[in-house]
């Protein structure tokens, strides 16, 4: 019996570039479609003197059945994914982590963001620390403690401390002082390393940023940031902005979602939730 193409057959197969509400040629993958119009010209073309049995129809109304259901489940199981997609990065934000890196060059720090609660109780000469680690132009990672000392609070309420910066036991940086409102609001600005201060650390002689790093201590409103209230003291780090090109820290400030998927923003760069390897507990 001579075999007949049914796709090549019918014309109601064939693809029309031309035909109004083409868009683009047929893709090599079997679908739904394709497999029910197989199924019709088949059907349609079969040989009137030796029919197709009828058991074979029902195994391929059976397939097609099959392949609908999988189509359904991979459907559905996408849209899942996508889905936890969105509420895993959701709740990434605020939180500190470490992200892969994929370009291999070392990022100098220039920004390392310090915040945390100070307690409004704490008495003339309490102290609070925390340490962060800086990266020099080689991606040597360099630990700086900062350390809070609490001075005499004002004759309006203000509260008052001092900062310094030690790399182990040496003294690079300070003392700065940090002022804050009745509130518990910081009302002082900034501190800033400079690159002669930096160089305090072993080995690290020209190998900072010419502008120092500029310790960020929180925007008002900020969850982040330093200021006063109850409590006990929790001077903490979140992150900096220099990596040695393999990976990065710092905390989530926001998501982007996209249709590649969702994108964090963490030191003012951008990653996909796919890079972050770890999260800490601040």
């Amino acid at each position: 019996m001579t075999a007949i193409d049914p796709l090549s057959m019918n014309p109601n197969l064939a693809f029309d570039s031309s035909a109004p509400g083409a868009q683009t040629k047929p893709s090599n993958q079997l679908g739904e479609d394709t497999f029910l119009k197989l199924l019709v010209a088949q059907m349609q073309y079969q040989d009137p003197m030796n029919p197709t049995d009828s058991t074979q129809f029902l195994a391929q109304t059976a397939q097609f059945t099959q392949v609908e259901t999988l189509n359904n489940i991979s459907t559905e199981l996408k849209s899942q994914a996508a889905a936890t997609e969105v509420l895993e990065a959701g709740s990434m934000i605020g939180k500190d982590v470490t992200v892969a890196t994929s370009s291999g060059k070392p990022a100098v720090t220039t920004v390392a963001h310090v915040g945390g609660n100070l307690s409004v109780d704490d008495s003339v000469g309490a102290t609070a620390s925390t340490t962060t680690t800086l990266y020099t132009t080689k991606g040597t990672q360099v630990p700086v403690r900062f350390e809070l000392t609490k001075l005499a609070d004002g004759s309006d309420g203000s509260k008052h401390w001092q900062a310094r910066a030690f790399v182990s036991t040496t003294q690079i940086g300070g003392p700065f002082t940090i002022d804050f409102d009745s509130h518990g609001e910081r009302t002082s600005g900034d501190i800033t390393l400079t690159a002669a201060q930096l160089e305090g650390a072993p080995g690290t002689n020209g190998l900072w940023d010419p502008n120092g790093v500029r310790v960020d201590l929180g925007a008002a409103g900020d969850a982040t940031r330093l200021h006063i209230a109850s409590g006990a003291d929790s001077l903490t780090t979140f992150g900096q902005n220099g990596s040695d090109g393999q990976s990065a820290n710092g905390v989530v400030t926001g998501v982007q979602f996209t249709a590649n998927g969702p994108l964090l923003t963490i030191n003012d760069q951008q990653y996909q939730l796919t890079d972050v390897t770890d999260v800490h507990v601040l």
